[in-house]
């Protein structure tokens, strides 16, 4: 399977905690032999995407096990995906993206209509369920445009 290119994106992208680590460590160990991350970890791809990138590295030379790669795909994937519209997603896009709870992900559907669209992070941490603080790191992976 080819996966060097999506192996670097793989690596940036882990599920749970324990996969976040080790696809994180993966990424670190496989991809920085060639490159340096901080371009590769700017992008917001979705899982498809991220794993042609990293089919193209192995293509290149880049050297591990298809387990590997998979792991580096799946923590790019998660933590690196393509960015959510606040205003516009679902409780089950939030909740996925944000990882927080469903009751939660739905209190923010909730306020946001009966309050308007949020139009930053600060905004939406005003949430009363939401704690900031937990979704602080994935401030990134957020848009507030207006939903058209």
């Amino acid at each position: 399977m080819k996966r060097s290119a999506s192996l670097l994106a793989a690596l940036v992208c882990a599920g749970s905690a324990a996969a976040q680590d080790d696809g994180k460590a993966l990424l670190e160990r496989t991809c920085t032999k060639c490159h340096g991350l901080t371009s590769t970890l700017k992008q917001h791809n979705s899982s498809d995407r991220w794993a042609t990138i990293v089919d193209d590295m192995i293509a290149r030379g880049a050297e591990g096990t298809d387990a590997e790669f998979e792991k580096i795909v799946e923590y790019l994937a998660k933590n690196f995906g393509p960015r959510v519209k606040v205003n516009k997603a679902t409780a089950q896009e939030l909740s996925g993206a944000l990882d927080v709870p469903s009751a939660t992900a739905e209190a923010i559907v909730e306020y946001r209509t009966k309050h308007g669209s949020f139009k930053s992070f600060e905004e939406l941490k005003k949430t009363p369920a939401l704690d900031g603080k937990n979704i602080e790191d994935k401030k990134d992976r957020l848009d507030f445009a207006d939903p058209q």
